[in-house]
């Protein structure tokens, strides 16, 4: 079976150092999105083409949808942080890993039970002393442990089946997971890449199950079954893909985000891109943070 190629359309020449982390808003009608090395949350208007920017005071990996409020919740360099969009004000929530100076948080994910996955990564620090937290209401607990850069954070339909990527490792795992408890088993790898054909980043899930992963110097999106066949590439012109949502009123058009952070002739790196395509994906659910 040949596999089928898709070109996006970038539809925000951002220029972005390092966008991540995008996520859906329906209630607004937005991409919320990242540039980690900007320091900057960002909002796309796909109705209008604008794309908003909000400078912070430090790096800032991931933002996440907080249920019953406008307020974001922000993965940033001192830890989980609410922002309140109205006055800006950032107020540190907690930092899962303070003794661990060389570490950061980076991917930051709602399960569909609105539990906030915080993944973490090396910075600095020597050997893979990155994690996976789970934090039920606002109560940590570590899931997995061992990784460099833990990123890619997924669940399939019906949520019994969790994706994690380790981005140094160039690995996607696939563990069970039980939606009521968060207890991850039975980890394997779904699927790896070689460093000449790109590193795998975020990731979302369709409503199919199948996986859409970002290739960071790969200048494609996979579309992945549960079983790790690919089914499908998305080319763009960005060597630096780094992540990818669903989203839309019928969530039917992939956003992928890009960096253009160490690409020595860019094109439309750092840029916002979208493809439309025929299943849609998974709502993004928003955390139930306990104050």
């Amino acid at each position: 079976m040949t596999t089928s190629f898709t070109e996006a359309t970038c539809v925000a020449e951002t220029a972005a150092l390092c966008g991540e982390s995008p996520v859906w808003d329906a209630r607004h009608r937005v991409l919320r999105w990242v540039d980690i090395a900007n320091h900057q949350v960002h909002a796309f208007d796909p109705a209008t083409g604008i794309n908003t920017t909000l400078k912070l005071p430090f790096l800032v990996s991931a933002v996440l949808l907080l249920e019953g409020s406008d307020d974001l919740i922000v993965a940033t360099a001192r830890g989980l942080a609410l922002l309140n969009l109205k006055t800006e004000q950032l107020d540190i929530l907690h930092d899962p890993e303070p003794d661990l100076t060389g570490n950061r948080l980076n991917d930051c994910k709602a399960d569909p039970q609105g539990n906030l996955f915080a993944g973490t990564m090396s910075e600095g620090a020597k050997g893979p002393t990155g994690s996976l937290w789970r934090y039920q209401g606002n109560d940590p607990r570590k899931l997995v442990d061992g990784l460099t850069v833990s990123n890619g954070l997924g669940w399939s339909p019906g949520a019994r089946r969790f994706y994690l990527v380790d981005s140094a490792a160039g690995e996607i795992y696939a563990f069970d997971h039980h939606p009521e408890s968060g207890e991850l088993r039975n980890r394997t790898v779904l699927a790896s890449r070689a460093p000449e054909e790109g590193k795998p980043d975020g990731i979302c899930v369709d409503r199919n199950g199948n996986i859409w992963v970002a290739l960071w110097d790969g200048a494609r999106v996979e579309c992945l079954s549960p079983e790790g066949k690919i089914l499908r590439q998305i080319k763009l012109r960005a060597q630096r893909p780094t992540s990818c949502c669903f989203g839309g009123d019928d969530l039917k058009r992939l956003y992928i985000t890009s960096a253009a952070i160490g690409v020595d002739t860019p094109d439309l790196d750092g840029g916002l891109f979208a493809v439309d395509l025929e299943t849609p994906g998974l709502p993004a659910p928003a955390v139930r943070w306990q104050a």
